[in-house]
């Protein structure tokens, strides 16, 4: 039975098991690290989907999601934590501009495709259902389980902050979500590590 819509929260434990299904599946390299970066970054399945390579500072250490991308119209930045700058080095090895193309290197993989990909996942374990976006809300739970402070967190997640803060601070909190990443993907490796037979 599925949950209702915006309630169900994958723990560590089902995310490495859908992170080792995706590791071991056979998929591109762009559909597994698509998921695997979702995993990692709870961004928009599109904000990553669609990106390109210009998206990337790797020398500043970070993802700037276009405003033609972002839900919210403005631009939204991340840091590019550890395990996802040795996940996209790989990505960046294997193809051009666009990072997660479908059969065409040249276009994106659609989203059809992207949750094609992702239902034979999900059918491939007893795991009560899932989708996607669900990882948004195990970064949300996860990094304020973790002590990360609630207006970072929804700056890693991309929203807009309420009230007064929207309008007078324009402050991205970078170096605080990159400790915030670092600590969510330390603790997930270490459920892998454990989930790793």
């Amino acid at each position: 039975m599925r949950p209702e819509n915006g309630s169900r929260v994958p723990t560590w434990s089902e995310l490495a098991q859908i992170w080792l299904a995706i590791e071991r599946s056979r998929a591109s390299t762009a559909n597994k690290t698509l998921h695997q970066l979702t995993m990692l970054w709870g961004n928009r399945l599109s904000e990553l989907r669609l990106a390109r390579r210009s998206h990337f500072d790797m020398k500043a250490g970070i993802l700037t999601v276009p405003k033609e991308l972002s839900k919210t119209n403005k631009p939204i930045r991340r840091p590019i934590p550890t395990k996802v700058r040795s996940i996209l080095e790989r990505v960046m090895a294997t193809y051009d501009d666009v990072l997660f193309p479908g059969q065409d290197l040249n276009t994106p993989i659609s989203i059809a495709a992207a949750n094609r990909y992702i239902r034979r996942i999900r059918e491939s374990l007893p795991l009560e259902h899932w989708r996607t976006h669900d990882f948004r809300r195990s970064l949300s739970t996860g990094a304020s389980e973790l002590g990360v402070m609630p207006h970072v967190v929804e700056k890693m997640l991309g929203h807009e902050l309420g009230g007064v803060l929207a309008v007078y601070n324009k402050h991205d909190w970078l170096d605080d979500q990159l400790k915030a990443y670092e600590l969510y993907a330390d603790k997930l490796t270490a459920f892998l590590d454990n989930n790793d037979g």
